[in-house]
């Protein structure tokens, strides 16, 4: 479902929430305002818990990637992150799944 779309020049703002096959949820935000962007791409399980979230809120200094970077089941587990755009992460998600339900 798409919650927010709004596109005016060079500003773009999304907001959606994706419901998988397996009934994981994927949370959607993304703002692009011209030369800054931000995102949060949320991925929780049938039950509402973590399984990987993506942003770019600049506090992970010390990572190659950043400020791109990932939580794997808790907010305090944090890697570096190569997606960093919706269609890897939808590609990543897919993957995941994919490998469920064989």
């Amino acid at each position: 479902m798409v919650e927010l779309f709004e596109r005016e020049t060079n500003r773009k703002r999304l907001k959606a929430t994706l419901t998988f096959i397996d009934g994981s949820k994927h949370f959607i935000k993304d703002y692009n305002f011209g030369s800054e962007r931000k995102y949060s791409y949320h991925w929780a399980d049938r039950y509402g818990e973590l399984i990987i979230r993506w942003d770019n809120a600049p506090h992970w200094h010390q990572f190659a990637t950043f400020p791109h970077h990932k939580h794997i089941g808790s907010p305090e587990r944090v890697e570096p992150s190569l997606e960093i755009d919706l269609s890897a992460v939808l590609q990543f998600i897919k993957s995941q799944i994919s490998q469920i339900s064989d």
